[in-house]
Order: C-alpha cells, then sequence, then structure tokens
C-alpha cells in the first residue's frame, strides 16, 4: 500500500511515510469510535434500532 521503505528518493520517502501514519491513525479513530459507541450505545439516543455492537 505506502511501501516507504522500498523509496530510494527522500522527499517521496517521507510523503509515503506520512501517507502511512495518516491511515494509521485514521484506522485508530475508528476503532476507538467504534468501541465509544458500542460501550455507549442506547444512552446517547442517536439509533432506531439500537446499538449494533454492545460491549459488556
Amino acid at each position: 500500500m505506502h511501501a516507504f521503505w522500498k523509496e530510494s528518493e527522500a522527499q517521496a520517502r517521507q510523503a509515503e511515510m506520512v501517507h502511512f501514519l495518516k491511515d494509521v491513525a485514521l484506522g485508530g479513530a475508528g476503532l476507538m469510535l467504534l468501541a465509544f459507541f458500542s460501550y455507549v450505545g442506547d444512552d446517547l439516543g442517536l439509533t432506531i434500532t439500537g446499538p449494533l455492537f454492545d460491549i459488556s
């Protein structure tokens, strides 16, 4: 996906590293939001039928 270790130019390697770290951060934020909304569940009142996941 972002093979920054294969790049020979320093500028291209840095750009690939930035994109890789951005993707890692977005994945972590998505997991955090999934855990938050699974834990809070019905208390927020944002769903009609109930939470999709439930962390007990």
